[in-house]
């Protein structure tokens, strides 16, 4: 048999919580939890540290002008629909004509 260290953790009552539930939704111990997250949990490499960064600074980069590009297509949509009468109207009127 492996032998066993006892830690001692703080967290908040919000986290224990979500521990609680995590551990009942799997059916297993709030330890059992923690003893998975450590071994699920690798540190990454500076090589993707990097990479990742490149993506943050591509997403940062490209971002303004996105919003720009979906509040202008927005707001030709609005334009485009606010000259034209609602659909509901125009059904009601369809029926109202077909009845006469």
């Amino acid at each position: 048999m492996t032998a066993s260290a006892r830690l001692m953790i703080l967290m908040s009552p919000g986290e224990r919580a979500s521990l609680d539930a995590k551990a009942r939704t799997l059916g297993v111990s709030a330890g059992e939890v923690v003893r998975r997250a450590v071994q699920a949990f690798e540190l990454g490499t500076e090589e993707e540290a990097a990479e990742l960064q490149s993506l943050v600074d591509a997403f940062n980069q490209l971002h303004p002008e996105t919003l720009r590009i979906a509040d202008e297509s927005h707001r030709k949509v609005a334009e485009m629909f606010a000259g034209q009468p609602r659909a509901g109207r125009r059904a009601g009127r369809r029926k109202g004509a077909a009845a006469a």
